[in-house]
């Protein structure tokens, strides 16, 4: 499948809507297939994030509201999609953990506004909106109106505690009575405007709308053995919690409280969309970590997907920036979970093969978790005995080269480099806010750029002049200079961004950040050999293969000397480089309450050649360790591994008294 920019553009739009200025202009269906369509690109291309208006604005704070970088971040759960998946994780995780037994806890899953709300002394200081994970919206005094949440605990405790903001159905339907009585439009679910009130300039306004909360976790503080626990320690202090939680001791009382739920939630006074699953035991959660995403110790149930019957009328293929070629259902159009849906994602070529896709076939279609369309089953006893079956591509249908597939990989691929269709998709990323965050251009006028022959790549925008541009469609002098204005601006963008702008397959925004630390300069990164970037953590021999043909390609070397000669100066850190003895090349892992913010300590410990990771283990060499460190301690103190404060990693940094306040 294809990112077209139309696509790109109007999920902007609306997203920006949504985030920016907390009133919808469609309806959370159709919003939802747009997100599918890019989220179906997104998961075949994981390279393209930044270029995306998912992380365009999705990471992107509202601008009436001050951005908070998470202490901890707020992850993401994988999802399972029928029973029997349950059970397949559950044999999974038993596995991983040596153990024949699992204790879990099932929460419903609420259908509303993820938060994290900190409390310092006993008393409510920030709340947080989950925004992307890593940073987010400070919302505090809106999260003050919240219906049960205490704004002073019964005793003096600093901890930070995560939930859902939701409307109960009463209350939204309240809402909606009072918004179409004063002519307003009307919000089309609780979830939409659950997140929309939360962002509203005015308190007393949100107030009114009578948002409430249930906490599902506790991050920091004094923390019980268990999640269960916690959840009561939580109750106790007057904390709100969901009463449907229920500790269990089986996989088949996991699979009972889904069927239950997923048959029973309409009687509910709230909405939800399925059943979240932990493993009860911190200890046991500790030595099941996490991948980069989610923790692999807890699960969410999405309740069945809704599907449809539709005809596969033609298969579309699209060219990605790496030039992959991705095809995708073209359908009659089919009602499906509220949504017109006419595409569908096919995936890859492997997956047309294994369903024995022809041209005029009866198809199934769902949702994968009521957001992605895909189709899933396929009736061949009502094929015609002439149908064409759909096979891969022999060709790029943008540039017509030869279509190639790699040994042991699943797409097949465009190899020219200089493919119109890759370099439209190459420039987008090179201009994303997480690459070299080039604003004033975008989609449309990417489009115009190629069409009207100004730009052949990323390199070519250093060369469009104002007058130039000026003789495009809707492009006066004024908007002319602030786009020449915008990428003269980019020559000196972070060495990590630039790096991340380049595309360099297999590179993604953290890993481009982490090679821009440990090598210090572009000249150090050309110049760095297979072996070498392979010794650097987290960097594994795929990554450093990439990397290493990357900058001994000759066209690429000559594209990387063109924007260095229009210009462009990466710009390294100053402690880029600078290593630490004590800390180059060792693991470490942060726990506990610090007096300085943990991004900021991870920031310090990597710039110095440590390796900063979620959970403790035998190849841990330091944990930083806080006050109320709880469990990561006490696995840290059971394998030995040495524990350090603050005041010694500060010596170990040459920190003097003051530099931790002189950085703030």
């Amino acid at each position: 499948m294809t990112a077209p920019s139309s696509l790109f553009e109007e999920l902007h739009r609306y997203r920006h809507a949504y985030y920016c200025e907390a009133e919808p202009l469609v309806s959370d269906a159709v919003y939802d297939e747009r997100v599918t369509q890019v989220q179906q690109w997104l998961q075949e291309h994981p390279e393209d994030q930044a270029a995306s208006p998912l992380a365009q604005v999705s990471a992107e704070p509202l601008q009436s509201f001050p951005t908070r970088t998470h202490r901890i971040p707020m992850l993401s759960l994988s999802n399972l999609y029928s029973l029997e998946e349950i059970r397949e994780w559950d044999a999974d995780l038993k596995k991983l953990l040596g153990t024949s037994e699992v204790e879990y806890v099932c929460e419903l899953k609420i259908d509303g506004l993820a938060v994290s709300v900190q409390y310092e002394n006993g008393a409510l200081t920030v709340g947080v909106t989950r925004g992307d994970g890593n940073e987010g919206d400070e919302v505090t005094p809106n999260l003050k109106t919240v219906q049960g949440l205490p704004h002073q605990l019964p005793e003096p405790l600093t901890l930070e505690v995560r939930g859902e903001v939701y409307l109960a159905r009463d209350d939204f339907e309240r809402l909606n009575q009072r918004r179409e009585a004063q002519g307003e439009a009307s919000f089309k679910n609780p979830r939409n405007a659950a997140a929309g009130s939360l962002r509203m300039l005015d308190s007393s306004e949100v107030r009114r709308r009578r948002l409430s909360l249930f906490l599902y976790n506790q991050v920091e503080g004094p923390m019980a053995a268990t999640h269960f626990g916690c959840l009561e320690q939580l109750e106790q202090w007057g904390l709100p919690t969901n009463p449907e939680a229920r500790r269990v001791s089986s996989i088949d009382e996991v699979v009972a409280f889904c069927e239950h739920w997923e048959h029973h939630h309409e009687a509910l006074p709230y909405e939800i969309d399925g059943v979240v699953v932990k493993v009860n035991s911190l200890a046991l959660q500790e030595q099941a970590g996490y991948t980069a995403k989610s923790p692999r110790w807890a699960r969410a149930f999405k309740f069945t997907a809704e599907q449809a019957t539709s005809v596969l009328r033609a298969v579309e293929i699209g060219v990605g920036r790496t030039g992959s070629l991705t095809p995708v259902a073209i359908l009659d159009p089919v009602s499906l979970n509220g949504t017109i849906v006419s595409r569908a994602t096919l995936h890859n070529y492997d997956q047309v093969a294994r369903l024995g896709l022809h041209l005029g076939d009866s198809v199934t279609l769902e949702k994968g978790g009521e957001i992605i369309p895909k189709v899933v089953a396929v009736d061949a006893a009502q094929r015609w005995a002439q149908a064409v079956p759909v096979l891969p591509p022999q060709a790029c249908p943008v540039c017509d080269t030869p279509a190639e597939q790699g040994s042991g990989e699943v797409d097949w691929r465009c190899p020219n480099l200089g493919c119109p269709a890759q370099q439209r998709e190459r420039v987008l990323h090179y201009v994303s806010r997480k690459a070299m965050d080039i604003e004033t251009i975008g989609p449309a006028l990417v489009e115009q750029l190629f069409a009207a022959g100004l730009i052949g790549d990323a390199a070519d925008l250093y060369s469009v002049q104002a007058e130039d541009l000026a003789q495009l469609e809707r492009m006066g002098p004024k908007s002319a200079q602030n786009v020449v204005t915008g990428i003269e601006g980019s020559k000196q963008r972070p060495l990590g961004a630039f790096l991340h702008a380049l595309g360099i397959p297999h590179v993604g925004e953290k890993t481009a950040k982490l090679l821009a630390r440990r090598l210090g300069t572009l000249t150090a990164l050309r110049e760095a050999s297979q072996e070498e970037l392979s010794r650097i953590g987290e960097v594994g021999p795929i990554i450093a293969k990439s990397v290493s043909d990357f900058f001994r390609n000759p066209e690429q070397q000559a594209f990387v000397d063109r924007l260095l000669a229009h210009g462009v100066e990466p710009q390294a850190s100053e402690q880029a480089g600078q290593k630490v003895a004590e800390l180059e090349g060792k693991v470490v892992v942060i726990t506990g309450t610090l007096t300085e913010p943990r991004d900021v300590w991870k920031q310090r410990l990597e710039e110095a050649g440590a390796n900063v990771t979620g959970s403790v283990s035998k190849k841990t060499d330091f944990l930083l360790a806080g006050a109320n460190a709880g469990s990561k301690r006490t696995k840290a103190e059971q394998l030995g591994v040495t524990l350090l404060d603050e005041a010694t990693l500060r010596n170990w940094l040459g920190m003097k008294a003051g530099d931790a306040a002189a950085e703030a």
